[in-house]
């Protein structure tokens, strides 16, 4: 191809982005929905690790029912200076009470050295009284122990036979990579922001337009089908990338918000980093477009492209949440696209060396599939059975 042909080539391919950009910004309802899971599903996951990190450091007392109190008068003293008092008011309704039963044989059980059986009843399901419950338990066994090693001085032994191995924690974690445990989730959300915010542009500049009887009138003009493919898919791009990028601005400024000091993370990103993630997600958009072109393509309304594109992302949720949830240590997820990307950030987010090398073939597979995609949307586009959606 000459340079002059290269050049008209490329005019074609910007006059169908810039017709395509026109169309989709013109429905502010589309763009509204594409931006959507880009801006609340940070503030949304924002506000769901508040309540967690309120109740895993809520400083408040426990209150439980106790019944039997008055057997145990040490023990009870025990629990209230760890904070689990007895309940003076009645239950919200709603919410299950917790009771600690005391057995009136107390006294002489622990007296002749017997187990002393205390009654925990409470809904061991409740994610509200996880945390309270989980307090109340670990007091119950630290009294158990204490009770252990006084028996077992009583009896002229040493404590420390109970405690064959004393295990000395030395802990190396720097704040990035304990960042790392909660900004992991995060990390996801930018990687599928791309994939749900050119999702509709990319169902309606393909569907859609078969569906309004337009797209014969575009294939029917002097433009080669690859500059018209390439066009439609630089412009859903456009908008992928607007949701990535939104995404990775949104997280890190919504995150200063949290007490994530309290529970000993700190995140900091920088405006590099910041500008380096959004590189990043440029491969991944024209993959994510291309895809989804693909499936509306090949469905023959528009109602049928959306419900394929919802199993189709599927896939990459399912992938980045695997490799997230499974620790997985593969090589080869750093080579992979989607994986690529999501192990170079998670690597910005602990602080650590970016592996460049696995990361730029990363990012070239990724246009390499995403280019082979369009290539065959392309050919299909020959095909009156795709164009008519026959």
């Amino acid at each position: 191809m000459s340079g002059r042909s290269r050049k008209f080539s490329q005019s074609l391919t910007r006059i169908v982005l810039m017709k395509e950009l026109r169309d989709a910004i013109r429905d502010k309802r589309s763009v509204m929905a594409a931006m959507s899971y880009a801006f609340f599903g940070p503030l949304l996951m924002a506000v769901a690790f508040f309540f967690l990190i309120s109740q895993l450091t809520d400083p408040s007392d426990v209150e439980i029912d106790i019944q039997g109190a008055e057997h145990a008068p040490a023990f009870i003293d025990f629990l209230a200076q760890r904070g689990i008092v007895e309940r003076q008011q009645a239950w919200p309704a709603g919410q299950h009470p917790i009771t600690l039963e005391i057995g009136a044989d107390w006294a002489s059980n622990i007296a002749q050295a017997l187990p002393a059986p205390v009654t925990l009843t409470a809904d061991f399901s409740s994610t509200k009284q996880r945390s309270d419950i989980r307090r109340i338990e670990q007091a119950l066994e630290g009294y158990s122990q204490q009770i252990a090693y006084v028996r077992l001085q009583m009896r002229g032994l040493d404590p420390r036979v109970m405690q064959p191995i004393d295990v000395i924690k030395q802990d190396t974690a720097t704040k990035g990579s304990r960042s790392a445990l909660i900004m992991g989730s995060a990390m996801i959300f930018i990687l599928l922001s791309v994939f749900f915010s050119g999702m509709n542009v990319a169902i309606d500049i393909s569907a859609g337009e078969r569906e309004r009887n337009s797209l014969e009138l575009l294939l029917s003009q002097p433009i080669p089908t690859q500059q018209l493919v390439m066009g439609k898919a630089l412009a859903a791009s456009c908008f992928a990338m607007a949701g990535g990028v939104l995404s990775v601005v949104l997280i890190p400024w919504v995150f200063q918000f949290l007490p994530l000091h309290e529970i000993g993370i700190s995140v900091v990103i920088s405006a590099s980093d910041i500008l380096l993630m959004a590189v990043m997600l440029l491969p991944l958009a024209l993959f994510a477009t291309a895809l989804q072109l693909f499936v509306s393509f090949r469905a023959k309304s528009f109602k049928e492209a959306q419900t394929y594109i919802s199993f189709v992302l599927m896939l990459p949720m399912m992938v980045v949440f695997g490799v997230e949830f499974t620790n997985t240590k593969n090589p080869l997820l750093y080579y992979a696209p989607l994986t690529g990307q999501h192990q170079a950030l998670l690597d910005i987010i602990k602080g650590e060396m970016i592996q460049w090398l696995p990361l730029a073939i990363s990012s070239l597979v990724t246009l390499l599939v995403g280019w082979i995609i369009l290539r065959l949307i392309g050919r299909m586009l020959a095909s009156e059975k795709v164009v008519f959606g026959l």
